[in-house]
């Protein structure tokens, strides 16, 4: 794993974030995210990614998270084990919190992860309509 300390991280690293907080508010702890998203500004204050997890048992095909893509292990994104993106939450990671960049996914990667998070909304909105 090459670390990469920046100030700035481009769509599409894979960053390692010392906290980060889950949807229902607990506090996750060092952690790898791939970067989707800034806040768009000259300095961001934030940025959005989806979580990388090495527990590839928990791959759409294996279980009831559907929206979890492989991540086979490179050189260029810098992991150590074949991992999954999970698709499905999106989280805010604060600029301090991230710590150093690992490597970066391709982007064939890059616009599956999006098209995953993209379907999840998309289905999101489909059962929101029916209440």
């Amino acid at each position: 794993m090459t670390k990469e300390i920046k100030q700035k991280y481009d769509l599409g690293d894979i960053v390692f974030v010392n906290e980060y907080a889950y949807e229902n508010s607990t506090q996750g702890k060092n952690h790898l995210f791939v970067v989707i998203a800034d806040d768009d500004k000259a300095i961001p204050l934030e940025y959005f990614g989806l979580i990388v997890s090495s527990q590839i048992n928990k791959s759409k095909e294996n279980s009831k998270h559907k929206y979890n893509e492989p991540l086979s292990k490179s050189d260029e994104n810098g992991l150590n084990y074949e991992s999954i993106v999970k698709c499905d939450q999106l989280y805010n990671l604060p600029k301090d919190n991230v710590m150093f960049k690992i490597g970066h996914v391709d982007v064939d990667d890059f616009m599956r992860f999006i098209d995953a998070y993209d379907k999840y909304i998309n289905q999101i909105d489909k059962e929101l309509e029916t209440v």
